[in-house]
């Protein structure tokens, strides 16, 4: 155990140790960018794909307003009847 302490305490003497401790700080941030540039990127399609998707529902309902409905409307009473109740 103090064996141990003594070599912790040389490496921080060390001119060179610093510099190994920053480019391991710097590696980590640089991998936790890379994470979070995928998450965004990730969002930033899946935002794209939702807006294509309303903007086809949006261009369906104008076509459903302008005659494409699926089910057609009743048919409308052409005739009259023969006869008047004059009752």
């Amino acid at each position: 155990s103090y064996m141990a302490n003594e070599e912790d305490h040389a490496l921080v003497a060390d001119g060179e140790t610093p510099t190994e401790f920053a480019l391991v700080a710097n590696n980590e941030n640089t991998e936790e960018k890379d994470v979070v540039d995928g998450k965004l990127a990730r969002l930033l399609k899946s935002s794209k794909d939702l807006e294509n998707i309303i903007e086809i529902q949006r261009s369906e309902k104008v076509k459903e307003g302008v005659g494409y409905n699926v089910v057609l409307p009743p048919a409308a009473d052409l005739y009259l009847s023969p006869k008047k109740d004059l009752s």
